[in-house]
């Protein structure tokens, strides 16, 4: 991208200098209208010797002029044919070259702006992977635990010697990613139970997220241990939900 950058910038230049160039070849003075000279009567016999000598002759007799003499030669004649314009627009060679350089002036002023500088001027807003709710206020979560990166966040949980208070925090963990994903807005005063009715049946992980809220209750709110085997199943319900898999090479 840099490299076709630098080329369309070196193309740029080199046409504004070339524009710059033909339009300064424009300066001189421009006969509007001209009429025919009187001819005397040698005139036939004076052109044919200077064409023998290789003299190269000519008058003009100029009616309508625009510029002065002093400004340079000529720029052009108007030919007879064409009708003089009378509000000093129209498209000739010097007006052509000066919108060109204008209008690759303002591609270079755009390219600039999109990739020159910062880069950012005319760059796209970036997009969030995933919109984030809200979550209840009794889950007592901050933003920086939410961003925590997944693998990070299981190994945490997996070292928590109070296995009922990390299985409260893994069903946490994974009834966001479930509102996240299936695009769920909790309560604030919801509980575990009322967040997961919330959530539509027929989402993806519904069944292994229902079997993790039970297991969950059960410890934190029922009194039951939670054994080895129980919390290994829960940790591989929050990886399965946590950790997207990666696609399978080919």
């Amino acid at each position: 991208m840099a490299d076709m950058l630098r080329a369309a910038f070196a193309a740029l230049a080199l046409t504004l200098l070339t524009g710059a160039a033909a339009l300064a070849q424009q300066d001189g003075y421009r006969v509007i209208e001209a009429a025919d000279p009187p001819r005397g009567a040698d005139l036939d016999r004076l052109m044919t010797e200077a064409r023998l000598r290789r003299i190269d002759t000519g008058m003009t007799y100029v009616t309508r002029l625009q510029g002065d003499l002093a400004d340079g030669p000529a720029i052009e004649l108007s030919r007879p044919d064409v009708s003089p314009r009378r509000d000093g627009i129209g498209v000739d060679g010097g007006s052509v070259s000066a919108m060109a350089v204008i209008g690759l002036f303002l591609l270079g002023l755009v390219l600039w702006m999109r990739f020159g500088g910062s880069g950012n001027l005319l760059a796209a807003a970036p997009k969030p992977d995933r919109l984030r709710h809200a979550a209840p206020e009794s889950w007592a979560l901050t933003e920086a635990e939410r961003m925590t990166d997944p693998q990070t966040l299981l190994d945490q949980i997996a070292a928590m010697p109070d296995r009922s208070a990390a299985m409260v925090r893994l069903l946490h963990h994974c009834l966001l990613f479930a509102g996240d994903d299936s695009d769920t807005r909790f309560a604030r005063a919801d509980t575990e139970r009322d967040a997961f009715r919330r959530l539509p049946e027929g989402w993806r992980f519904h069944q292994p997220l229902a079997l993790l809220l039970n297991a969950t209750e059960l410890a934190h709110y029922g009194g039951r241990a939670v054994d080895e085997a129980g919390f290994a199943r829960a940790l591989e319900t929050g990886r399965q939900l946590l950790i997207p898999k990666k696609p399978a090479h080919a």
